[in-house]
């Protein structure tokens, strides 16, 4: 009975050795993930940038696919295990699904690392669908920032017409308070935000200054400044544009200022000088601001925020203490479009549409005259095939008149008296002793001709 209980210790020992060793590998793996901080806590979410690109798409396809996006904001992450929910702007969403939320889309794969910090979920419709569709969302983070890309193919066949386009969309996710964290302090963000000042003269670029010019160019160059301004619901900022020519002369050219379309659109409101007006209700998000001159513009790109959530944007954003950037939105304009010579152009572009008219005109009048020459022509053919038997005869009277110039007008009186006295002559030579005569030209013809053969005009009887 003691072997037994000797032996039991070993046994129970040689149990346990791999459990011992089992542990030996997951206690540092869970340490180590435990060590991690949570993701849970408050974000603020970049709006959802959507590009389409269409591959095939007739006209029985419909509308063609366009960017719809959502507006950003402040958001709230919870995470749960391997995954996070987000609930704010635009709608909620996990990790666990697809952005897309097309009918008849069905996750059909998804992959989570254990560390909470990288998935990838792949959606599709069923194989009796006809509408073709693969999704793929994959969402990268880190301790401080999330960042979703999701790609899409679509492709369906109607009326024997193949649709085909795909879509890539992107979103943002800043870390402002984690959960559990004390809310930031005030004094904190000064060191941060004091180091900008300093930076800017040495490593940014200012826009250039203008110069003043006695006689200068066209505009060649339109800056804006600033190209991003951060601002709060409520706030009017005056941004500053200038028009340039290729030697950097400043022009009097003001261009022409618009809100962009967005979310935000409705809620901003810009006067012809530049200056932008938020309204008290204007939600959180992205805007965008448009300056053009001559059919070329640049867009300033501003950022709207709640003013609990202002200081810790700005102190992360990289623009200076007034929430602008130090940088110059640039377009560069043709040369050539603006002033004197858009009129130089108006003008050479009126001098060629008469150039065409009348060029026009006379390619008709000469085919109009070339017809008039082969009709005339084809005229005089008729009537000279009419006329040669009676030109001979006409030219043996001639021979007989020449006799005399007396004995003419007696033999044509003869020749016409002598079928009414005896009959000396066929009826046919009666007729052409009468003759026709040309209204036109006055010239005589036999009675067998019956065109005139210099003008083709019609003969007429002889009374």
């Amino acid at each position: 009975m003691g072997r037994p209980l000797l032996a039991s210790p070993a046994l129970l020992l040689a149990s346990l050795a791999p459990l011992c060793s089992l542990a030996f590998f997951l206690f540092p793996r869970t340490g180590a993930a435990q060590g991690q901080p949570t993701l849970s806590g408050a974000w603020t979410a970049s709006a959802l940038s959507e590009q389409w690109s269409v591959d095939a798409w007739g006209e029985a396809c419909g509308p063609r696919p366009r960017p719809q996006g959502a507006p950003g904001g402040a958001v709230q992450i919870q995470q749960h295990g391997s995954e996070l929910s987000i609930t704010g702007a635009g709608r909620p969403w996990s990790t666990a699904e697809c952005w897309e939320q097309m009918p008849g889309l069905a996750r059909s794969k998804h992959s989570a690392s254990g560390n909470a910090r990288s998935w990838q979920t792949r959606c599709t419709t069923p194989p009796n669908d006809p509408r073709r569709a693969v999704v793929t969302t994959t969402t990268q983070a880190t301790d401080t920032s999330i960042n979703m890309v999701e790609t899409g193919q679509y492709q369906f066949v109607i009326q024997d017409t193949t649709c085909s386009a795909s879509v890539t969309r992107t979103r943002t996710y800043t870390l402002v308070r984690r959960e559990g964290d004390a809310p930031p302090a005030a004094s904190a963000p000064p060191p941060a935000a004091s180091a900008p000042p300093a930076a800017p003269a040495a490593s940014e670029k200012k826009p250039a200054a203008p110069r003043s010019c006695d006689a200068p160019g066209e505009p060649a160059r339109l800056e804006v400044t600033p190209s991003r301004k951060l601002m709060r619901p409520g706030e009017r900022f005056q941004f500053r544009a200038l028009v340039m020519d290729a030697a950097g002369c400043s022009l009097p050219t003001r261009p022409v200022w618009s809100i962009a379309p967005g979310p935000l659109a409705s809620a901003a409101t810009v006067d012809a000088a530049g200056a932008l007006s938020l309204g008290a209700d204007a939600g959180e998000g992205s805007l965008g601001l448009v300056a053009s001159v001559a059919g070329k513009g640049v867009t300033v790109a501003i950022e709207v925020t709640s003013p609990d959530r202002y200081e810790a944007l700005l102190a992360t954003s990289g623009l200076n203490e007034a929430g602008e950037s130090d940088q110059a939105a640039v377009a560069v304009i043709a040369a050539g479009t603006v002033g004197g010579r858009t009129t130089s152009g108006e003008d050479l572009g009126r001098q060629r549409k008469n150039l065409f008219v009348a060029i026009v005109g006379g390619v008709a009048a000469c085919l109009g005259f070339a017809g008039l020459i082969l009709l005339r022509r084809g005229r005089r053919r008729a009537g000279g095939e009419l006329d040669g038997p009676p030109s001979t005869g006409e030219a043996l009277a001639g021979e007989r008149g020449g006799a005399g110039a007396d004995d003419a007008p007696a033999s044509s009186g003869a020749a016409l008296a002598a079928p009414a006295a005896g009959g000396a002559g066929p009826a046919g030579q009666a007729l052409r002793s009468r003759g026709k005569i040309c209204p036109t030209c006055g010239e005589r013809y036999p009675g067998e001709a019956m065109f005139c053969g210099k003008d083709g005009t019609q003969l007429l009887l002889l009374n």
